[in-house]
């Protein structure tokens, strides 16, 4: 019984022990964006209005958005730096160049480094820019999140980064629901009409009248819902409706682009499968095996305690019989 007691006071303490080991030491070294990123985005817009630049009107075509993310190797302590490239196709035949046969009207190449555990943009870093369609690179220093939500996400507004404005807005959580089994929290971002450059056309292209050349101010908003699987912080499901136009004296002229931008069905699909399991492991290292360990430990500890303390008491002795004719 001794050895039983123990045992189990040996145990109980080292589950105790282990139980915080597994939180604080075990769970920050798997909670950590992989280095060797590989990975493809499919987005699409169905019914697009976009401003075709060879006939100079607005078109209506179906856009298909394709990004790849590429990890750098050695990225600065603590930190990953990926690599996106978008290219956008459409189906209606305008086009600037062609990329393995297919119509491109839009690219883009991102280099962005980022907290491996929170998401955050590293402002400091050295390298990081966005180019376009030409591969003209512009330096630039990312801040807020970029790529990724924290993990273990919480339900608060967190500061997102909008590449178009090239600066964060704020994103607030909005609610927690489901898509499909996956518990997510959902995101709302909104960018009202915002002015990002100017350009030069005809007036007759912005509602006046002759030839001359006008300034148009192209502005930008967005309408961005973020769907966040929230022990792993990655965005499972995207939808942004954009309207873009291109203004003059204060009213919209011509429209860029006018597009519901979402993530495909192959995408969100990769995504819960990848990430559901994902989030359940981490669940379990920072949650629930921690408690479970905890308190099996310090029930084993308590009732190894107990017991021991049983086999020590000494039963209370029987009282003497008293000797018959003692008194009389």
């Amino acid at each position: 019984m001794r050895r039983t007691s123990l045992a189990m006071i040996a145990v109980g303490a080292f589950l105790i022990v282990l139980a915080p080991m597994i939180r604080f030491y075990v769970y920050p070294h798997v909670a950590v964006a992989p280095e060797n990123q590989r990975s493809v985005t499919g987005l699409e817009a169905k019914g697009a209005t976009v401003f075709d630049a060879a006939s100079l009107k607005e078109i209506q075509t179906d856009l298909a958005i394709e990004v790849n993310t590429v990890g750098v190797a050695n990225p600065p302590e603590g930190k990953v730096t990926y690599v996106n490239t978008t290219v956008t196709t459409d189906s209606a035949g305008s086009m600037v160049a062609f990329v393995d046969g297919r119509k491109i009207i839009r690219g883009e190449v991102e280099r962005m480094t980022f907290d491996a555990r929170t998401g955050e943009a590293d402002p400091k870093a050295e390298g990081d820019f966005i180019s376009d369609a030409a591969n003209t690179q512009k330096p630039i220093h990312y801040s807020g999140l970029v790529a990724k939500f924290p993990f273990e996400t919480e339900k608060k507004t967190y500061n997102f980064w909008d590449s178009t404005l090239a600066a964060t807005v704020p994103i607030s959580y909005v609610e927690t629901t489901k898509i499909e089994d996956m518990e997510v929290y959902k995101f709302s971002q909104v960018v009202p009409p915002t002015k990002v450059d100017e350009i030069q056309l005809p007036v007759s292209l912005l509602g006046g009248q002759g030839s001359e050349q006008a300034t148009g101010e192209m502005m930008y908003s967005v309408d961005r819902t973020l769907w966040v699987e929230p022990h792993t912080g990655v965005i499972i499901k995207r939808v942004e409706a954009q309207d873009n136009t291109i203004d003059y004296q204060g009213v919209p002229q011509i429209t860029t682009t006018k597009a519901v931008v979402t993530y495909d069905e192959k995408t969100v699909r990769k995504n819960i499968d990848d990430y559901g399991s994902q989030g359940t492991m981490l669940n379990l290292v920072r949650n629930v095996v921690p408690q479970v360990l905890f308190v099996v430990g310090l029930l084993m500890l308590i009732g190894g305690i107990f017991l021991g303390r049983r086999k020590a008491t000494p039963a209370p002795a029987a009282p003497e019989k008293e000797f018959a004719g003692a008194h009389r």
